[in-house]
């Protein structure tokens, strides 16, 4: 039976460039990669995956672990890394928490038990909670001296090193805010995401920074927290509106919640744009089957788990680096009809 050595005899090359190809750990010239698959297929050679990830310490596999999988904000995050994880030569399992740190930790647990080569993580923990700070300080040292299994945080930087893909949460909100505030509204109302996340924090610091800016007093009865999902939107936005206070616009910290809000707003007979503007955040795809439709800051999400998996796996080739990894991606506003006749209305039937 043909050996690695065999191949790299038969192709002209080094046993790891081999390697590199059968791996794709580190890029090869086409014209090598052409030579060692050509060796692999005259000589019938075939890797055995539990042998290499006895001898290699790895097992080519790596834990996703999100919130929720019914969210529309995650399938294209998932569909980036998936797409890299096929580039780079790892399976992908992927675990819901519904939103629980307990759930959350279990399945980093599962996964270190399972030997995987790293976690890509979008994680729900609280560092100002005392128990879960101490959990968010052990990701940084899972797995054991012969293998460590690097983490990558998605959209939430945790602890001073784990490595992350984000983008600015609070910058994004601001840049709602600033459409809002550019089109002459000075009554704002806010739906913000949950105070106990980091994101709800760093979102509702962007509303409360555009108006410090603008010159416009904060005030509280002109916010109602809700849970992202699009029910909360249309219940705190008539919450808000029985408390009678005077608005033109609406900022909601994520598209569905904004798209609940529409709807509330509509069944009272209030026009969008005409009566209120309304901006969401994350521009997911019915963002743009809505009627009107909704104006948001987009987040690139596709980009976000494609570089989280380069992130990761260039961990897990170097897992001692000299400091944590921070990639920071740009957002982007997004002008619809929900904020300006002049909006897009374009459809998007895609994640």
């Amino acid at each position: 039976m043909a050996g690695i050595k065999d191949v790299a005899r038969r192709a002209g090359v080094s046993i790891a460039t081999v390697s590199n190809v059968m791996n794709k750990r580190k890029p090869v010239s086409a014209e090598l990669e052409v030579k060692v698959w050509k060796a692999v297929q005259d000589l019938n050679y075939e890797v055995n995956p539990v042998g290499r990830g006895l001898k290699s310490n790895r097992t080519n596999q790596i834990g996703v672990i999100v919130p929720s999988f019914s969210q529309v904000y995650f399938p294209a995050i998932l569909q980036g890394i998936h797409e890299a994880a096929m580039k780079y030569g790892y399976t992908v399992s992927v675990y819901e928490t519904n939103g629980n740190v307990e759930n959350e930790k279990k399945y980093v647990k599962f996964i270190e038990n399972s030997w995987m080569d790293g976690i890509i993580l979008a994680s729900y923990a609280n560092i100002e909670n005392k128990s879960e700070r101490e959990y968010i300080w052990s990701l940084s040292d899972i797995g054991t001296d012969k293998k460590k299994i690097p983490v990558v945080s998605l959209e939430n930087i945790l602890g001073p090193s784990i490595d992350a893909v984000i983008v600015e949460n609070k910058k994004a909100a601001e840049t709602a805010m600033g459409h809002l505030l550019s089109l002459g509204h000075n009554e704002i109302l806010h739906i913000g995401a949950p105070q106990k996340f980091n994101i709800g924090k760093l979102r509702m610091e962007g509303y409360k920074n555009a108006l410090e800016e603008a010159g416009i007093r904060f005030d509280s009865d002109k916010v109602c927290e809700g849970d992202f999902s699009p029910v909360s939107g249309y219940n705190c936005m008539k919450v808000l509106l029985e408390r009678s206070i005077p608005f033109t616009a609406v900022f909601a910290a994520n598209d569905q919640m904004a798209i609940g809000a529409m709807r509330a707003l509509l069944d009272k007979g209030i026009s969008i744009p005409e009566d209120v503007a309304v901006i969401g955040l994350d521009n997911n795809f019915p963002s743009t089957l809505v009627v009107p439709s909704l104006s948001s800051v987009n987040f690139p999400k596709f980009d976000m788990g494609y570089k989280a998996i380069e992130l990761l796996s260039q961990r897990i080739s170097e897992p001692e680096p000299e400091k944590r990894s921070v990639i920071v991606l740009d957002t982007e506003l997004v002008v619809r009809k929900s904020t300006s006749h002049d909006g897009d209305n374009r459809w998007n039937l895609n994640w």
